[in-house]
């Protein structure tokens, strides 16, 4: 079974934009992650891109889905709201069922280790809104799963070491919710 969370991702984000164009990209041509931001589309040469980065591009999961969007290039770029994350890790842990530890990768054992601490939802960093995206499109190829394990197993790199203590201890939904996509997309 592939978890729906992606592509219900990229099916508001075609929704919102199929509202102010004649034709809407195809939920294909969204890419996740980009290289710098959570979702990227290149929309027709002809879309007045500013009036498209200035949409409301709604809630998913009860909550705000994109916090900002960049025009960059000819490309729209998207950032997702800290609550998006939040509650998207809340519906993946509560939806997803707990995965059974055999044959699990050196990836998958950590996030259940960073699973057993306390916290909801997702702490508001960078470095763990981009790993969750790459834990959402993992199932799409042997690269995106490498990807989405190298981003698991450094998750905690780009944080000073004095920091990381109190973040480790508010990090269990976060690890719950990516062993589940781990675990789905192997």
């Amino acid at each position: 079974m592939t978890p729906p969370y992606e592509s219900e991702i990229r099916a508001q984000i075609v929704r919102v934009l199929g509202g102010a164009l004649q034709n809407a990209p195809a939920a294909s041509r969204i890419r996740m992650p980009a290289r710098d931001a959570h979702a990227s589309v290149h929309p027709p040469v002809d879309a007045d891109l500013p009036s498209l980065a200035a949409l409301d591009f709604g809630t998913l999961y009860g909550e705000k889905l994109v916090d900002s969007v960049r025009v960059v290039n000819g490309w729209l770029l998207f950032d997702f709201s800290p609550a998006f994350f939040s509650a998207l890790v809340d519906e993946i842990n509560r939806a997803l069922p707990a995965p059974e530890r055999a044959n699990e990768t050196l990836a998958q054992n950590r996030m259940y280790v960073l699973s057993r601490h306390e916290g909801s939802g997702c702490p508001d960093h960078p470095a763990f809104h981009r790993a969750l995206v790459h834990a959402l499109v993992a199932h799409e190829s042997k690269a995106a799963y490498a990807r989405a394990e190298t981003a698991a197993l450094t998750l905690f790199h780009s944080i000073p070491t004095q920091e990381r203590p109190a973040l480790l201890s508010r990090c269990g939904a976060l690890g719950g919710a990516m062993l589940r996509l781990l675990t789905q997309s192997h």
